[in-house]
């Protein structure tokens, strides 16, 4: 199905293939990649790939350059050889924020700020389990567990705000283990998911970008918040639901939904929230007026069947293709998914915890386009000019 040839570029040739707008002879550096075919894409982006690893294990970062059609796996460790333990345990987001791309490595308690496209590792931050980040002004903010969350009492979770210049920083404290988090109307909200807690937490916290305090907690009607877009001058988020675990005769564990996953709506002034009907978000993503996820529609009944919402933002319509019986029946396991603005094309991780994953691309109706190798636990996609 893909022809592979191993290319081993000069140094002028790796410019070309990782360079962005903003550039200098110190930051080009050789990369080895294998050439791959993903065909006219119509798009001149790089797509940088983070593998989550086995748990706990290494995470990398690939890169593919859709104008050269070149793959190159681990390009950290590429850049940094010296960097004996790599780029961390478990890569939860990353962002690209004035020229430096920023990683997020959940069980390594760090941050990872890489000059791009070099890859070469700037500076590292020591922040407790780091979920999310976005970025406002001259800042970042990151969104932290804040302690243990395995066993003893529940501990809030923090929002870190880091300059972006110095790198200096302070942190407040919100719910439980925070998730998503999105900046609206010189306001920055918090998706508080409380996932590990015997109760989920259902609160949006509310932080006032002036002062960085909490000046509002608002009670949600689904709990388990998690990832959070805004489009149409509201947040969306979606939550994970609450569920319980028993074990039949055989030993086998069994999830019980009590609340299904969701999506919901809200007014950022009001914080009225509006769940969006039949649809079970698991993970989602923003492009233009239009938010995709998938997850399990079938779950309230215990079945299984995983279909790719797209929710029309401006007016809350709903379109749903189910994966079986479509070309996105190929995936194995949806972990994380990105459209391309350029071109429309969907790309969904097929993530495997134990051996290589893979990126499926698809067109916009949906139609199978290619496939590419990736590394152990892909999960999470992000596009640099």
């Amino acid at each position: 199905m893909r022809k592979f040839t191993l290319l081993v570029f000069s140094a002028a040739l790796a410019a070309m293939a990782v360079s962005c707008t903003k550039e200098n002879a110190s930051e080009i550096l050789t990369f080895a990649g294998i050439e791959v075919e993903v065909g006219d894409q119509n798009s001149s982006g790089k797509l940088l790939i983070l593998n989550e690893g086995p748990f706990p294990g290494m995470s990398t970062l690939d890169l593919l350059d859709f104008k050269t059609h070149t793959y190159y796996a681990d390009v950290f460790g590429q850049a940094n050889p010296d960097v004996v333990q790599g780029l961390g345990n478990t890569g939860n987001d990353m962002a690209l924020i004035g020229g430096r791309l920023w990683v997020l490595m959940n069980a390594s308690n760090q941050v990872a700020v890489l000059d791009f496209p070099s890859c070469k590792l700037y500076k590292t931050l020591e922040v407790e389990s780091p979920r999310h980040i976005v970025a406002d002004g001259n800042y970042a903010y990151i969104t932290s567990f804040g302690a243990a969350v395995y066993g003893g009492d529940p501990a809030l979770g923090k929002v870190y705000r880091v300059n972006t210049a110095d790198f200096t920083s302070t942190s407040v404290e919100v719910g439980y283990q925070p998730e998503g988090l999105a900046v609206c109307g010189g306001k920055l909200y918090v998706a508080n998911s409380g996932g590990y807690n015997f109760v989920p937490d259902n609160r949006l916290s509310v932080i006032d970008l002036g002062s960085f305090t909490v000046s509002a907690q608002h009670e949600m009607p689904a709990a388990n918040l998690n990832l959070m877009e805004v489009a149409q001058d509201k947040l969306w988020v979606n939550t994970y639901g609450v569920s319980s675990w028993t074990q039949d005769a055989d030993g086998n564990w069994i999830q019980n939904m009590s609340d299904p996953m969701s999506l919901m709506a809200i007014e950022p002034s009001t914080a009225k929230a509006t769940v969006i009907k039949d649809v079970h978000a698991d993970k989602m993503t923003l492009c233009g007026d239009f938010l995709y996820a998938f997850g399990n529609d079938a779950e309230m009944n215990g079945g299984y069947d995983i279909c790719l919402y797209k929710v029309d933002t401006r007016n809350a319509s709903v379109t749903k293709t189910s994966f079986a019986g479509s070309d996105l029946s190929r995936i194995g396991y949806a972990y994380g998914l990105l459209v391309n603005p350029d071109n429309g094309d969907l790309y969904i991780c097929d993530a495997s915890f134990t051996a290589g994953s893979k990126l499926h691309c698809f067109d916009a109706s949906l139609h199978y386009k290619w496939s590419v190798d990736t590394g152990v636990g892909t999960g999470h996609l992000l596009i640099s000019k």
